[in-house]
């Protein structure tokens, strides 16, 4: 039997350009899943594994900054897509979450199937809807409309992020043989428009006021997309104020010559009298979270006396302990808005920020010295790796050390755009999302990942689907690595097995089930040898092992941590 009002949904995404959609197999959502195959203007894309497909949708909202539609069945399928759903709310990444389910009189019933799927994300997604159970009155046609619409728009709107439709269906679920499926013409649409991106100029004024009367102005950019005219007018307003820009890898806004990379290296040392002359009065941060816990602690301990966040709209976080102004504002209209300020003296901020660059620039100098001495570790591989990425490429970090590592190491090409799940920080979606990411561009995709990351996710592989502009580099340390590393975990005597997870797995048999491309190195030469070809657009795509020895590894990210406090501590 034809539903109507639920074939019509797939139109209605379709009208508002929700064309992207991926279908986990069932039968309680048969008719989303016709539905929604059926329409000529939208893609359908087939996973299996529910926690896999939510995570190759996150990787394909975040690509694209458009909704991408999941539909699943009845029962446990909607629980297995909550890891990426808590991922996509912090990330604040568009998705529109379709799970079918058993009508309500059959909830708790001890029906297959069946669990209590209404509001089944709580409070991580930007709101919940259940879809009526019965469609023969008009009005329940027009709730289904307008939820749709709704849904939709709520997830695209500042900041945008998942929204989840509950959709209980009744049997038959399947067409008659004779029937056909046919979307409506006259479907309404709702669309939304959003307020205007300005400046008044009351504030325009205050805000000239203030900004004017300090000195030890620091800029903190957060996790963003990369957005190469962004940041080039960030780069001539820091240049021309003297600021600094503090800017982890993932904020996408490592700036040559003022911005400052290395911050996690060189803030966690001892020495309270250069730590205190960093210390800003003016603090300006736009963007989502950093990964710089050093970072953290120390604008926490040297409080600014203002802190200024930029912010188009939704929740703002007060990370620093020091939040005072919140302009929801859009970071590009903000710094247009303050290069028209006249600028007053600018000696003492001069001479703050030659202090950054040069303990940044000492550090760099020293990582130089370091690596080029240093024995092979996944910390000097990731180097290798890094400096040999193409320009114009994607990167995907995963968690855990692989985001860490490229962290400390920063990035030179300022063409190469940097994603990592740092909405929940978890191991567990970072092959799908990179895949998901992959499937939404044509430029090559590298995701560096540790092998628990890696083979937690390996069903993230198991589709028809795999893009050929896929690269995976695997830090191999055989188990949980970033534990030995760690204050705490490494000096307890069930590090090993109760912490570590020793597991003895090489990606090669994976990559003969899946028929990948597969190489493996265990030193610099095999590295360097095998990186030559690895991200050449031929033969689809490819997984590079990189096997390390995690006593090695502690002893080198030691050393150079050491290093780092030896030059500046007290």
């Amino acid at each position: 039997m034809i539903l109507q009002p639920l074939v019509d949904i797939a139109e209605i995404c379709a009208r508002k350009k929700v064309s992207e959609v991926i279908l986990s197999p069932g039968s309680r959502c048969a008719p989303l899943t016709l539905a929604f195959s059926r329409h000529p203007a939208i893609r359908v894309r087939t996973i299996s594994d529910e926690r896999s497909a939510a995570f190759i949708g996150v990787g394909m909202a975040q690509m694209s900054g458009a909704p991408v539609a999941l539909v699943c069945t009845s029962g446990s399928a909607a629980l297995n897509y909550a890891p990426a759903v808590a991922e996509a709310f912090f990330l604040q990444v568009p998705l529109l979450l379709l799970t079918a389910d058993r009508p309500p009189e059959w909830i708790d019933q001890q029906d297959g199937q069946t669990i209590r799927q209404s509001h089944v994300y709580g409070k991580h997604v930007k709101k919940s809807f259940d879809l009526p159970v019965d469609y023969s009155h008009p009005d329940a046609s027009w709730q289904i409309n307008r939820i749709i619409n709704e849904a939709i728009n709520l997830s695209r709107c500042d900041p945008p992020g998942p929204v989840h439709i509950n959709v209980p269906i009744r049997e038959p679920f399947y067409p008659e043989e004779h029937e056909s499926i046919n979307y409506s013409r006259d479907v309404r649409i709702i669309d939304q428009h959003f307020p205007p991106n300005l400046i008044t100029k009351p504030l325009k004024k205050t805000l000239f006021q203030k900004f004017r009367s300090y000195q030890k102005i620091l800029i903190v950019a957060g996790q963003g997309k990369y957005d190469a005219a962004f940041v080039d007018m960030l780069r001539s307003f820091a240049v021309a104020w003297h600021i600094p820009v503090v800017a982890d890898i993932i904020s996408n806004c490592q700036l040559p010559d003022i911005g400052i990379k290395h911050q996690d290296a060189f803030l966690g040392i001892d020495n309270e009298e250069l730590l205190s002359k960093l210390a800003p009065n003016l603090l300006i941060s736009f963007g989502k979270s950093v990964i710089s816990k050093q970072l953290k602690l120390f604008l926490r301990k040297y409080r600014a006396v203002e802190h200024w966040h930029i912010q188009p709209g939704g929740e703002v976080a007060d990370t620093f302990q020091s939040l005072t102004d919140i302009f929801q504002l859009t970071p590009s209209v903000f710094f247009k808005t303050l290069q028209t300020v006249t600028q007053p003296e600018l000696e003492e901020q001069h001479t703050f920020l030659n202090e950054w660059k040069a303990i940044d620039r000492m550090v760099e100098q020293s990582c130089s010295r370091q690596f080029s001495d240093g024995d092979f570790s996944e910390f000097s591989a990731t180097k290798t790796v890094l400096e040999a990425l193409p320009a114009d490429s994607i990167l995907h970090l995963a968690n855990s050390m692989p985001v860490r590592y490229a962290n400390y190491l920063g990035i030179q090409d300022q063409t190469i755009a940097v994603f990592a799940n740092r909405g929940t920080s978890g191991i567990d979606g970072s092959v799908s999302t990179a895949i998901g990411c992959a499937l939404s561009t044509d430029k090559l995709v590298t995701l560096i990942t540790g092998d628990m990351a890696f083979f937690y996710d390996r069903n993230a592989f198991w589709n028809h689907y795999l893009p050929a502009n896929l690269r995976v580099i695997i830090l191999n340390n055989h188990g949980g690595g970033i534990f030995g590393l760690i204050k705490g975990p490494d000096r307890q005597p069930e590090l090993e097995e109760r912490f570590e997870t020793y597991q003895p797995l090489r990606a090669e048999n994976l990559c003969k089930e899946f028929d990948i491309e597969y190489a493996r190195c265990q030193d610099f030469p095999s590295l360097r040898e095998k990186i030559s070809g690895f991200f050449n657009m031929e033969n689809g795509a490819k997984i590079l092992e990189i096997e390390t020895e995690k006593a090695i590894n502690k002893k080198f990210f030691t050393n150079f941590k050491h290093t780092i406090n030896n030059i500046y501590g007290n």
